[in-house]
């Protein structure tokens, strides 16, 4: 007699017989992403204590933001995507200095880079329009004089110069597969990381850093349920940012390197190929958090985003901004596209000697640009640059940014 017909047969081994075979093959599509399947009554896979499920939501719309940014980006024109970049750079840089409360206009941090400013140490003394004009343009009247301490005014340029240092980082990171051990910490270093151990750091950054998912096999040859799940790009590049804030290579991490350390992250693994991975730029809108700590949201925006009662993590926040940030740019490409469509208009109607083309072109490349910068780059007199800068100012296509009689500079 068979076991099925004595009853003693086991329900779940006679199912196993009919069940297709295809049921017991990991999907292919889950594989290719590093997942697996959850068996019933197993735990739900997690990013450290994080639930995946409860960022899914997030991580699709920060991936989404991302995808399109890359895609829009990678289908315009080289002077609009260089320029798209340069903007992007500085205002990841003034959310940055926003986070520790420095507080600079991405324009003012393009000027200072370009050795058009002062030092920050003038806003002490109510001359700030000069050292930052277009952060202090808002102001009804200047601030009284004060008598600061001598290391916040250092600080004030330290903190300027390791802006616009991770502004030049980022730049790199656009189009390229993302820089080696020995070209991050060099960054780092220009950050503000207290020299780490290359050969410490390289540890780290190999342990870190991205690799092929482990894959365990059954004895039927067959891929196996024990491997954990890879992360997705950018919750890999939130687990870097955290997990270098933890202290293990130097001993004061600071916000702005574990951020540069994600961007450099993603810029190997791939999710953006045509712009790096924006982080800070949204902070502005909807960062918060203390200056030695990774960011959070702000409370409304909190309450705008999430769910009532959901704790905001670092991963959550992390996806959030670069949402945010991604989209920000989105805008910022569609504002340099109506400007050149403008610029395209006026140069039809020009004469054919005319400059007017190359005056534009050089606009959407730079985001401040000086008469002797556009003379060099026509290979024309200063003069003319400037009777060219002043023509498109009055036709209201730019606007100068110094604030300054001379030694001016002027932005789309």
């Amino acid at each position: 007699m068979m076991a099925a017909d004595s009853g003693a047969a086991d329900p779940d081994e006679e199912d196993a017989r009919l069940r297709p075979a295809w049921e017991d093959t990991p999907d292919e599509t889950d594989a290719d992403r590093g997942l697996r399947r959850r068996q019933p009554g197993t735990a739900s896979p997690t990013a450290g204590s994080e639930d995946l499920r409860a960022l899914l939501t997030p991580l699709c719309a920060a991936t989404d933001a991302l995808a399109r940014l890359d895609a829009r980006a990678s289908g315009a024109d080289d002077a609009l995507r260089e320029g798209l970049i340069a903007r992007l750079a500085y205002a990841e840089a003034a959310g940055c200095l926003a986070h520790i409360r420095a507080w600079a206009h991405p324009v003012d941090l393009a000027l200072r880079d370009a050795g058009l400013t002062a030092s920050t140490a003038l806003a002490a003394t109510g001359a700030g329009h000069r050292s930052l004009p277009q952060t202090f343009s808002g102001l009804a009247a200047p601030r009284d004089w004060t008598d600061p301490p001598f290391e916040a005014l250092a600080d004030g340029d330290r903190s300027l110069a390791e802006a616009l240092a991770l502004a030049r980082a980022l730049r790199r990171l656009a189009g390229r597969t993302g820089p080696d051990a020995a070209a991050v910490r060099q960054t780092l270093a220009q950050l503000g990381a207290d020299g780490p151990d290359p050969a410490r750091f390289a540890t780290w950054w190999q342990d870190v850093g991205p690799r092929p998912a482990p894959r365990r096999h059954r004895p039927d040859g067959r891929a196996g349920e024990g491997a954990e799940p890879a992360l997705p790009p950018l919750l890999a590049a939130a687990h870097v940012a955290k997990n270098w804030m933890a202290g293990v290579v130097v001993a004061d991490p600071a916000p702005s390197q574990a951020a540069f350390l994600a961007a450099a992250f993603l810029a190997r693994l791939g999710p953006a190929r045509r712009v790096f991975a924006p982080i800070w730029a949204a902070y502005p809108a909807l960062g918060f958090g203390d200056r030695a700590a990774l960011p959070t949201l702000r409370s409304d925006a909190a309450d705008r985003l999430l769910p009532r009662g959901q704790r905001v993590s670092w991963p959550l926040a992390f996806l959030h901004l670069v949402a945010d940030s991604a989209r920000m740019a989105l805008r910022e490409l569609d504002r340099l596209e109506g400007a050149a469509a403008t610029g395209k208009k006026l140069a039809a109607a020009a004469d054919a000697r005319s400059r007017l083309p190359g005056a534009i072109d050089a606009l959407l490349r730079s985001p401040v640009l000086t008469p002797k910068a556009l003379a060099a780059h026509l290979k024309v007199k200063p003069q003319t640059a400037t009777a060219l800068l002043r023509g498109l100012q009055g036709r209201g296509v730019v606007r100068e940014v110094t604030g300054r009689g001379s030694f001016r500079a002027y932005a789309l």
